[in-house]
């Protein structure tokens, strides 16, 4: 019981904002009927190129921008190789994790001159990230559910052909919030920055992964996926702890065999929206 003290809630919130930022951009934009499971290499491209411009400008505000900047572009792509050209959801994800690892090599190869790694660069601090992601889930809550956005959003995602016939654009509303994902997603990665100080492939983790657990078991609500993505972070920061008490190896695997037990048991409660990942065609005429 003496592992169990404020601070441990304390870092089980800090732990657990950059699975909340996934976790809340993947809900955007499944609910609007698009998987995106490149959401680990996007908040792995926010970190790294947050760092890098951090790094040669030494501003961390601009720093700040060029993370969410490359993960809307990520977003993007993503969008339109699933969208327009109507490729495999996952395909594409994959696509996109595998690109940014290898773009994660060599860029800290070229610049700073070791594989895998930066050097430390200036940051901001990591707690105004934390209340940014408090603020944004409640929001997000309020628009999904209580605006006529939301509603919209959320036709996209379960009947696509009755929101086209009310005059809503599926293909800009899909494109909209892959962006907006890729965004959240880059702000998971400028965290995962500013709380080091620099850069590390690693840094990522499987928290892009976990965040997805985090949505499912959240059933595409941004306050109960929050709350899910609390959880995960209480169980890593509690692992921290435990080292101290258990074997490491042991320890480190907790919230990842946690993530398999909670998606084999959540995945088919969840309520999927019946249009996600299936391409929509217009109908001309």
């Amino acid at each position: 019981m003496g592992v169990l003290s404020l601070d441990l809630f304390v870092a089980a919130l800090r732990l657990a904002t950059p699975i909340a930022f996934v976790a809340l951009g993947e809900t955007f934009s499944e609910r609007s009927g698009t998987i995106n499971i490149g959401v680990e290499g996007t908040a792995l491209a926010g970190a790294l190129i947050g760092a890098t411009v951090s790094f040669f400008s030494q501003s961390p505000w601009l720093g700040l921008a060029a993370a969410v900047g490359v993960g809307m572009l990520l977003g993007l792509i993503h969008a339109i190789w699933c969208v327009y050209l109507r490729s495999d959801h996952v395909v594409a994800g994959a696509a996109i994790n595998l690109l940014v690892t290898g773009l994660a090599y060599f860029l800290t190869r070229v610049v700073w001159g070791w594989r895998g790694t930066s050097a430390s660069a200036p940051i901001l601090n990591p707690w105004l990230l934390v209340w940014t992601m408090v603020a944004l889930v409640l929001i997000s809550q309020i628009f999904l559910f209580r605006t006529p956005w939301g509603l919209r959003l959320r036709v996209v995602g379960e009947h696509p052909k009755a929101a086209d016939t009310a005059g809503i654009n599926v293909y800009r509303t899909r494109v909209g919030y892959s962006v907006l994902n890729g965004a959240l997603c880059g702000l998971a990665g400028a965290f995962l920055f500013n709380n080091l100080g620099r850069f590390s492939v690693g840094m990522v983790g499987g928290r892009g992964f976990i965040g997805i657990a985090a949505m499912v078991v959240g059933n595409y609500r941004p306050i109960p996926a929050f709350l899910a993505a609390y959880l995960f972070g209480f169980v890593d920061a509690l692992q921290m702890r435990l080292q101290d008490v258990i074997p490491s190896h042991f320890s480190i695997m907790l919230p990842y065999v946690l993530t398999i037990i909670v998606l084999a048991g959540f995945l088919g409660r969840a309520n999927v929206p019946a249009a996600l990942g299936k391409p929509y065609i217009k109908e001309e005429g």
